[in-house]
């Protein structure tokens, strides 16, 4: 007798094999048979003809990582047929940290208006993870840890805008192969936000000898997505050239005043890399604006210190050259409207919900200086949404077959009050729509790409297929149907056409309604 029994469905198992009508049974959490035709009896048996069964979407890059804390149902994300989550992206996580360093370590973590994060900051992701299971949290995804190279950094360094000491590159290392070796699956890079941006190529390549040694992977949010993209570029290279570390390019994009348009020279610039024999893979969002706090506007020395001291700096003698930088960046109604202050938290009211040229109207003040009130106000931490790319470089990006889907986004509750990026609620549906209706790509390498392509980059091993003996994560979805709704003044949207997902072989949403099961673990890579 099997647990559940899906019939009649098109199986699209994310090799890219062309898909075929089957039945497919699951017993004790894994795959027991997959057939043409299977008679066994099940406790549940589901009709699912006329829908695409696949393996369950892998989001290759997410910012969930204490979402569950919160929130355990994290709708945004299942309700997408995301099963797996790579999370500690962008080298900001909660820990690790030295002995002596957890202040920086809330410091860097910052501060959640609806839980206590402080008391989840910890020295090593085992603690983490010991304080998570101690107080019966569940979660409704898998997580795959990274470690923030951010978070690495300020946990022994603290905030200062140097090159390491040989000292604190040891203990760096140390610390990052302890993790790795209790089952972190890579680094996490976030080489444009402080304290990451102060690395140097030596500080990267000692601490990608420590992740090719457990064969992780090195994600990088890179230095530049601009106009130093292809330095950026180099950089991620470098590391794998000298340590033979596997890098990879997340939320790849192309972006700034004489950028757009250039999609074309950056996927060639990676192509080239890939046959000169470097170890590089990428994910994208399938949209054209970004998301990141508000300190983005700045020159990247400000920075040093974190966010809130960038935002002291207003009121030093180090102002006029902070206001010169504005002033040259954002001249034009344009410039303003690109940039949309998503929530202040309560800390500037005026500014939510507004671009920044209109809420220098409202201010009546120049744009400079409208973004200076809000940075002080906010002691640098708004959120905002950048609309800084172009639609055809988005497109040509989604055309390339080895580009996996991340979303870039957050576990999210529908009722949280919230107004993020829509690509929170709607990147994997979205994803399928555009492939779908402007055919990018057949079905069975859209499936690939949000399956098994995350699956290999991060080596996740058991799962990310259909085949007998793996576990049973699955997301059932109309391939005709599947759309995201969310959108940017309402992203909060339950997208359309998802089915059924299933982890570890129980039904987290069924009929398209979650169920009341949180099915997610926390996985390791050596367990």
């Amino acid at each position: 007798m099997q647990d559940i029994l899906l019939r009649n469905g098109l199986l699209c198992d994310g090799t890219r094999n062309k898909p075929y009508v089957g039945d497919i049974a699951i017993k004790g959490g894994k795959i027991t048979r997959i057939a043409a035709k299977i008679e066994d009896g099940a406790e549940t048996v589901v009709d699912v003809q006329g829908l695409v069964v696949s393996p369950g979407f892998i989001d290759m890059h997410s910012h969930s990582d204490v979402s569950f804390l919160r929130d355990d149902r994290c709708e945004s994300k299942i309700y997408q047929g995301v099963t797996s989550e790579v999370v500690g992206q962008c080298g900001m996580t909660i820990y690790p940290c030295a002995a002596g360093h957890i202040e920086d370590m809330y410091t860097f973590a910052g501060t959640d208006l609806k839980f206590d994060k402080r008391y989840y900051t910890s020295y090593s992701l085992q603690e983490f993870i010991d304080k998570v299971q101690k107080n019966g949290k569940r979660m409704a995804t898998n997580l795959l840890p990274l470690i923030g190279h951010g978070a690495l950094r300020a946990g022994v360094v603290g905030f200062a805008g140097r090159k390491v000491t040989e000292v604190e590159l040891q203990a760096m290392a140390e610390l990052l192969d302890r993790d790795m070796q209790y089952g972190a699956w890579g680094l996490s890079l976030g080489l444009g936000y402080a304290p990451g941006l102060f690395a140097d190529q030596t500080e990267l390549n000692a601490l990608g000898e420590v992740v090719h040694r457990y064969d992780g992977v090195i994600t990088s949010h890179m230095r530049s997505q601009s106009v130093r993209i292809f330095e950026a570029l180099e950089e991620m290279y470098g590391i794998n050239r000298a340590t033979g570390a596997k890098v990879h390019i997340a939320h790849l994009k192309i972006c700034g005043k004489g950028q757009l348009g250039k999609s074309g020279l950056v996927i060639e610039h990676l192509k080239n890399a890939v046959r000169q024999g470097v170890q590089v893979t990428k994910d994208m969002y399938p949209y054209t604006a970004a998301s990141t706090d508000l300190t983005d506007v700045l020159p990247k020395w400000s920075l040093e210190g974190g966010l809130g001291k960038a935002a002291e700096r207003f009121n030093t003698d180090e102002r006029p050259k902070l206001m010169q930088h504005l002033e040259e960046n954002y001249r034009t109604r344009a410039d303003g409207e690109s940039i949309h202050i998503v929530t202040t938290y309560g800390r500037y009211p005026a500014a939510d919900n507004k671009n920044v040229y209109q809420l220098s109207q409202e201010l009546g003040v120049s744009m400079p200086e409208a973004l200076e009130k809000v940075i002080v106000a906010t002691k640098g931490k708004a959120d905002c949404v950048y609309f800084i790319m172009l639609e055809s470089d988005v497109m040509n990006y989604m055309k390339e077959a080895d580009v996996a889907i991340g979303s870039d986004g957050y576990g999210y509750a529908f009722d949280e009050g919230i107004s993020p990026h829509p690509r929170s609620f709607g990147t994997f549906p979205r994803f399928l729509r555009l492939a779908r209706e402007n055919k990018l790509c057949e079905l069975a390498v859209a499936v690939h790409r949000i399956t098994k392509l995350p699956a290999d980059i991060v080596g996740l091993k058991d799962r990310g297929v259909l085949r007998k003996g793996l576990v049973a994560d699955i997301t059932v979805f109309d391939p005709a149907a599947v759309a995201d709704t969310a959108t940017y003044s309402e992203p909060c949207r339950k997208p359309v056409g998802i089915e059924h997902v299933i982890i570890g072989g129980q039904f987290a949403v069924r009929r398209g309604n979650q169920t009341d099961k949180r099915l997610g673990q926390i996985l390791l890579k050596n367990k």
